[in-house]
């Protein structure tokens, strides 16, 4: 039986969104964190998966929003999406963040007031709403960069909305995924309190002992091994015990992205 959650990132290792919902993703420039980003996002978008595929059959859509302040790859997804979904600017990306949050308490809500005790989004087969932030620690910067009473009200606001989403959104099927080059908080902002709720990290390409570190953090063992452009090392709860897993990221044609991808952009957003 096809599990409509299931995202295989490799034939080996299965991202069960359901249960493991937000995903971090760091990596130096030219490592390949770009390329698994968007494989990612074409998988979501077209659940529930078919077999040894990177696209699915498309009967349960992921509803994809994306916040990319440096409006880079994952901010041409605009022209697939519905309006309102991609983010460029700090405003932009604050109304994103505060419409996230609120589809999540609604369905939340419905969830508590319509369906039986014991209810999930998951157990109603409901589809799965993801939150993409590419470059996290610019988009942080920009937050922090608090100036002004306005700024202030922004980056609390922010922050506030960042962790009541990450604190509330598996039963709710809301998920994020965060790429960044490094996850550190000095650096890119990323607050231990996020990182300890989300259930699949990876880092793409070579690295230090202490750049790995800082992924994956310190109890973890972490293979010696070469890696190439597009490959990576990946810890999943439930699939990984103590160690991190050697990966190939599944291979995307970037020049059919936008074209196959276009169909299977979800409008609805209930």
């Amino acid at each position: 039986m096809i599990n409509r959650y299931a995202v295989n990132i490799t034939k080996s290792i299965e991202w069960n969104i359901a249960d493991n919902i937000s995903a971090l993703i760091t990596g130096a420039r030219g490592s390949g964190k770009s390329f698994l980003l968007l494989s990612l996002i074409a998988m979501l978008a077209t659940l529930p998966q078919k077999q040894n595929d990177l696209l699915g059959t498309s009967m349960m859509p992921t509803q994809i929003f994306a916040i990319d302040l440096k409006n880079s790859d994952v901010a041409r997804l605009k022209m697939l999406l519905p309006s309102n979904r991609v983010a460029h600017t700090k405003s932009d990306a604050l109304n994103i963040l505060e419409r996230f949050v609120g589809f999540m308490k609604q369905r939340l809500e419905f969830i508590q007031n319509e369906t039986p005790f014991g209810s999930t989004a998951k157990s109603l087969g409901m589809p799965a709403f993801y939150l993409i932030i590419d470059e996290w620690s610019a988009t942080s910067a920009v937050f922090n960069d608090a100036i002004t009473k306005e700024d202030k009200v922004q980056k609390f606001k922010w922050f506030n909305l960042m962790h009541e989403l990450m604190m509330l959104n598996r039963q709710a099927l809301f998920g994020v995924i965060i790429a960044t080059q490094q996850a550190t908080v000095t650096n890119s902002g990323l607050s231990t309190a996020i990182q300890e709720e989300v259930g699949l990290k990876v880092h793409m390409g070579n690295a230090t002992s202490e750049a790995y570190r800082l992924t994956f953090g310190n109890d973890l063992k972490i293979p010696n091994k070469y890696l190439d452009v597009g490959e990576g090392k990946l810890w999943l709860e439930g699939h990984n015990l103590d160690w991190t897993t050697p990966f190939a990221a599944p291979y995307i044609d970037t020049d059919n992205f936008w074209k196959y991808s276009s169909t299977s952009s979800g409008k609805s957003e209930r």
